[in-house]
């Protein structure tokens, strides 16, 4: 097991499990969890990347820890909006546009909704306009933008410059940006002002007010005892704040990542933001699976994908089937599974088929 190289002080008590798919980094991650233990008054904090995964390690947690360790699984996107909630009291004290009403969660269809009415003015006059796009994919992509600025913990009030830089010229005026910004600043404000909440409000509400105050920090290392997650590489930026915090108190942690991950590159997810925790702890890099595994043929096929016209040298454990139809490929398809499965080379739960 050997520590990053940091100017920073390494938590013993933290660690980064790295490694590619199926190489075991969620077994360890629950031994980590049976060895350590937990007070039932005092849970681990236990992050999966999303809903889907989260039941699945929940699953599994019982089975190796029976009652002796307390877990609390969650995901990143329920984990802030629970606690946004929950302590909506104190954010009320923190801030004069937040009210003391109970706050309401917004549907992506009400806040479709909500969001035009207000925005009516300027979808109207043009302001809110790009030449092709209907007015709902204006609203649509508008509330994207503060979503995702949210999740990687950019401020509202910067959301006009990184759309200059990163859009083409060619696709609106740099104003339309402007007006943009100015069109959140106002949904953000007239949101809050009614308690109304939506994922992208309660992202930037979390890393921007509710984790900085000294009192939630408290609070938060109150209720549990140390923190896991598995997969961090499919998580949003503002997830490495919390993470953060952890290692800091030098509470027990735990960070699974695989660097072949990134599968939600793109929604929200900011493998780079992640990466550096590893340096604040110990690091143990996990072998590739065992040799009957696709895992290690991954980055060639990455290769293969991204060059179409290249002719690969596939090795004898893959098989090629070509066709000219999409039809005549679904078929050959099922008939290739189907002739391994009647032959025994593998079982119908071992087989994944990707499209």
């Amino acid at each position: 097991m050997a520590a990053g190289s940091t100017n920073k002080v390494v938590n013993s008590q933290a660690h980064w499990i790295t490694g590619p798919t199926r190489s075991g980094k969620t077994q360890q991650l629950i031994e980590f969890a049976s060895e350590i233990g937990a007070p039932q008054r005092q849970p681990l904090l236990i992050f999966a990347a999303n809903g889907d995964n989260r039941m699945m390690l929940a699953e599994r947690l019982p089975e190796a820890l029976s009652d002796r360790v307390a877990t609390f699984t969650t995901s990143p996107a329920g984990f802030i909006q629970d606690e946004i909630i929950l302590f909506w009291p104190l954010l009320v004290q923190q801030l004069d546009t937040v009210q003391a009403q109970f706050p309401l969660k917004l549907r992506p269809e009400n806040e479709q909704v909500l969001a035009t009415e207000l925005w009516q003015p300027r979808l109207t006059d043009g302001r809110l306009q790009v030449e092709g796009w209907r007015e709902s994919r204006m609203v649509r992509r508008t509330l994207d933008f503060l979503q995702l600025a949210s999740q990687a913990g950019v401020p509202t009030e910067e959301i006009p410059a990184m759309l200059k830089a990163g859009m083409p010229g060619s696709l609106a005026p740099a104003v339309l940006w402007d007006n943009v910004g100015e069109a959140l600043v106002d949904w953000q404000n007239w949101c809050l002002q009614r308690g109304f909440l939506t994922y992208g409000i309660m992202s930037m509400l979390y890393w921007q007010h509710l984790l900085p105050i000294r009192q939630y920090q408290l609070q938060l290392f109150a209720r549990f005892r140390g923190v896991l997650a598995d997969d961090v590489d499919e998580y949003p930026a503002i997830s490495a704040a919390i993470f953060s915090k952890f290692i800091e108190a030098k509470r027990p942690c735990l960070l699974t990542y695989n660097p072949q991950g990134k599968v939600r590159l793109g929604l929200g997810a900011d493998p780079d933001a992640l990466l550096p925790l590893a340096a604040r702890c110990q690091v143990t890099e996990q072998n590739l699976p065992t040799a009957n595994s696709l895992g290690k043929w991954g980055d060639a096929f990455a290769q293969w994908i991204e060059d179409p016209l290249a002719i690969p040298a596939l090795p004898n454990e893959v098989s090629l089937l070509q066709a000219t139809s999409r039809g005549q490929i679904l078929r050959i398809t099922a008939e290739a599974l189907a002739r391994a499965i009647e032959s025994g080379q593998a079982q119908p739960h071992e087989i994944a088929v990707i499209g």
